[in-house]
Formats: structure tokens, C-alpha cells, sequence
């Protein structure tokens, strides 16, 4: 398995950095998570290239605010002709309806076309239970504490787990417990707690990550006013707090090896 990330900050693009968009390979599947202004990176040419031979683009939603769902508007221009799978979540996971949801913004007058009107067939798959089936993976779901609930999932085993937009939960660390990496959302530096209201801090997410005794640590979601000074402090403030788990902070457009504990090379 392989991940790429292509979107790593939290409400707005800044410093360099997309909001939040991960591309998770296999030798069967692309699954996009979430799809924040970093779906934009896949009319890349550098990132096109590990997408020959994928017949279709699964993509799973975290929840439905802009920073996650903008960039389902991009698809028609970066992934026009090849189906997608909308994995989208609905009650009791998050307060919202999928189809409701995405049709406020895939729909005139905010976007000039509807998702049937898009180039490719679009399924629209709703999420409502706490296992199913993703291209051929586990997947499991939990309900997560954030503004009109958001989905923390884990993909392909013991593989991985994506978690964000979430205040740093104590049940994150059975639902990740020994998965070989962790994306976690990594809002504010311990400090900063205070401000981390429906957010995380490097305090909870070390002891999540200690806990669930993963082997990495990925922080996503950076607070956008965060430089990349800043970030390889969290990385340092992580390291101290979680002795044990290796920390990798996400380069936009580089691909790991999930478990390989370091950037994979093609």
C-alpha cells in the first residue's frame, strides 16, 4: 500500500500546502480520502502517473465541511473520464444526509452542474454502518466528537487509519490499535490546547498514538498559519510525548510506504 498525500492543512490553503486530500494506492484500488483544494493535485503530471491503470476512483469523506468536500468540484477537470465511487456518510455517523449534502454543493447556483451532469458515472455510496467494505478493503467507522459529527475510519486491516477533525478522542486508540500508520489531525502544539476547541493537540494525539501502539505517526491537518518551522516543531513536541512511534511529517506529493516508515521510491 502506498499513500500519497496531496492535501494536509485544515481550513485553508497556506504555506505551500492543499486542504486535506490523501491518495491511498494499492495494487487493485485508489481510494482518495477526503477531498479538500488537494484534489487539484491530481491533474499533476507527477502524481498522474501512478494513477495508469486505475478503472475507477473510490473517494471517502470524512464529513462535509469545505476543506474536505470543496474538491469533489474538480473532479470533471482532473478525473474526467473514468467512474468514481462517492463513499459518503450519513446518520448515526454524522448529522447530515450524503445525497443532501453534496447536492447543496455540487448544484447551481454555488457549481454549474449537478452530479449526474459530470463526464464520468458518479455512484454516490452511503455510509451508515460501523464496518463495510471499501474497493476490496476492511474498513472500519467510528462517530468522532466535531460540529455535526465527522467519520474516523480504518482501512485494509492493520494497514492504516485516517483520523481527523476530531478533539483527540481516547476510543481513536482501540479503533487504531497496532495499525502500521496513523494519520491523525494534529491542530494545535500542547501550548495551544486552550485553542484547540473541536480539535487536536500533540498531548492527546501522543498518548492516542502510544496507546493504540501504533508503529507511525502521521500529523494532518495543519492549522493553516503553522510554517514549516512550526510543524517540525510539532514533530519534535510528538517525538518526546510518543517515544516509540516514528513520526513522519507529510510532504505533499511524495509517496510512502505504508509501514515502511519512510518515503517510498519508485
Amino acid at each position: 500500500m502506498r499513500l500519497i498525500p496531496l492535501g494536509t492543512n485544515g481550513y485553508y490553503p497556506s504555506h505551500g500546502r492543499e486542504t486535506m486530500a490523501h491518495l491511498v494506492l494499492t495494487d487493485s484500488a485508489a481510494i482518495l480520502l477526503d477531498a479538500g483544494t488537494g484534489v487539484a493535485r491530481l491533474g499533476e503530471a507527477t502524481i498522474r502517473r501512478y494513477l495508469d491503470g486505475y478503472e475507477i476512483l473510490d473517494v471517502v469523506l470524512s464529513h462535509y465541511h469545505l476543506d474536505h468536500v470543496v474538491g469533489l468540484s474538480y473532479l470533471p477537470a482532473v478525473w474526467p473520464s473514468r467512474p468514481v465511487r462517492l463513499h459518503a456518510p450519513g446518520p448515526p455517523l454524522v448529522d447530515a444526509d450524503p445525497g443532501e449534502a453534496i447536492c447543496r454543493l455540487i448544484h447551481p447556483p454555488l457549481f454549474p452542474i449537478t452530479l449526474p451532469e459530470f463526464p464520468m458515472p458518479v455512484e454516490l455510496v452511503r455510509l451508515v454502518a460501523e464496518r463495510t467494505e471499501i474497493a476490496g478493503l476492511e474498513v472500519r467507522l467510528r462517530r468522532q466528537e466535531h460540529p455535526g459529527g465527522s467519520v474516523g475510519l480504518r482501512l485494509g486491516g492493520d494497514r492504516l487509519a485516517y483520523v481527523t477533525d476530531t478533539v483527540g478522542e481516547a476510543a481513536t486508540a482501540e479503533l487504531a490499535a497496532g495499525v502500521e500508520l496513523l494519520l491523525h489531525e494534529v491542530w494545535m502544539g500542547s501550548a495551544e490546547e486552550a485553542g484547540a476547541r473541536g480539535h487536536s493537540s500533540v498531548d492527546r494525539v501522543a498518548r492516542i498514538a502510544v496507546e493504540a501502539g501504533v508503529k507511525a505517526l502521521m500529523p494532518v491537518h495543519h492549522h493553516p498559519e503553522h510554517s514549516l518551522q512550526d510543524l517540525d516543531s510539532l514533530a519534535s513536541e510528538l517525538a518526546s510525548a510518543a517515544p516509540g512511534v516514528a513520526i513522519l511529517m507529510p510532504e505533499e506529493g511524495k509517496v510512502y510506504a505504508v509501514g515502511g516508515n519512510g518515503r517510498w521510491q519508485p
